[in-house]
């Protein structure tokens, strides 16, 4: 007889699943994704009347499991009162082809990519760091707030929003969560203060100005993940080292994307992958005066890994409904 398939709501994996467990498995994720033994076919995206449908799959060595999460956006839906984005995400055993989870996969995909956002800060900012500043305080400024606050011992936290009374209401959600206080305000003075900044809107107009990033700063930038979306002006790009989760990608879709377009950067503008990091295979920072950015437009391995992750916790838990299929 065939495995019960776990279903879990968004609801369930706010209030159950443990976002730090997530971040340890992202970092071996990305490392053992370069070792080329996992499976990344490519990712699908359509072209709809009402919007875009994308699907991403995965197969990692690591989980030995196998993911595909489809995706839809409607931005129309903001006057209709409903959500903008649709998704949900299988997990699969690849061996059996066994269904052993369902999941709601809008906030887990912001849980992998929070996830990724801090093992880059890890990796390339500086050791004395102390001030993390956040852009963007929807459901991922939220989770990446969750995620970075707890990699390093930052004295402070300060977050941006254009909507200002939501930055406001996120500050105040998390307030007793957050390991350090946490401070709301512009985009100006968050990049000038802060020593790690991490980027996470839908924008596609930029909102870093080279001006306000002071040397030895790092960026991870998590939310450029089509050609269209941009969050840093394309004149700070030059300054900075530059680290893909997959360059190829990148190059087509990622936040230096339109700047290799207009030709102020070259396509061999990333000194390589936050897994090659990990793994010592190409260096990170070099210097408490450079400039760091992580280019994370976010993998299907990486899916693969946070659902993985998610089932053996809602194994773990009792938590989810379960169904027979067959």
């Amino acid at each position: 007889m065939a495995r019960e398939t776990i279903v879990l709501t968004r609801g369930e994996v706010a209030a159950q699943i443990d976002l730090q467990e997530i971040v340890p498995a992202i970092e071996k994720c990305l490392a053992e994704f370069e070792k080329g033994e996992d499976l990344l076919p490519p990712k699908c995206i359509v072209d709809l009347p009402g919007g875009i449908a994308a699907c991403l799959t995965g197969y990692t060595k690591a989980t030995h499991k196998f993911s595909m999460k489809m995706g839809q956006e409607r931005k129309g839906n903001v006057e209709r009162g409903l959500p903008t984005i649709f998704s949900t995400m299988n997990l699969y055993d690849p061996d059996t082809g066994e269904l052993l989870l369902i999941v709601e996969s809008v906030l887990a995909t912001m849980y992998r990519t929070a996830a990724a956002a801090a093992v880059a800060a890890n990796h390339l900012a500086r050791r004395e760091a102390g001030v993390l500043a956040v852009i963007g305080s929807g459901q991922l400024g939220r989770q990446c707030v969750r995620a970075l606050s707890r990699m390093r011992p930052f004295r402070s936290i300060l977050l941006f929003d254009i909507r200002r009374e939501q930055a406001e209401r996120l500050a105040a959600d998390l307030a007793e969560e957050a390991p350090a206080p946490i401070r709301v305000t512009d985009a100006e003075e968050a990049c000038r203060e802060a020593d790690v900044i991490c980027t996470a809107t839908n924008s596609t107009e930029p909102i870093v100005r080279s001006e306000w990033v002071r040397e030895g700063t790092h960026l991870s930038c998590m939310g450029a993940d089509l050609h269209a979306k941009i969050e840093c002006r394309p004149e700070l790009l030059p300054r900075c080292r530059l680290f893909a989760d997959k360059v190829e990608h990148c190059l087509q879709r990622g936040e230096a994307s339109q700047a290799v377009e207009r030709g102020i950067l070259g396509k061999d503008c990333y000194a390589g992958s936050l897994g090659q990091v990990i793994l010592g295979q190409v260096e990170g920072r070099r210097g408490r005066d450079e400039i760091t950015l992580f280019d994370g437009i976010g993998l299907g391995v990486q899916d693969t890994t946070v659902a993985a992750s998610i089932y053996e916790q809602a194994l773990a838990k009792g938590l989810g409904r379960r169904v027979a299929f067959s």
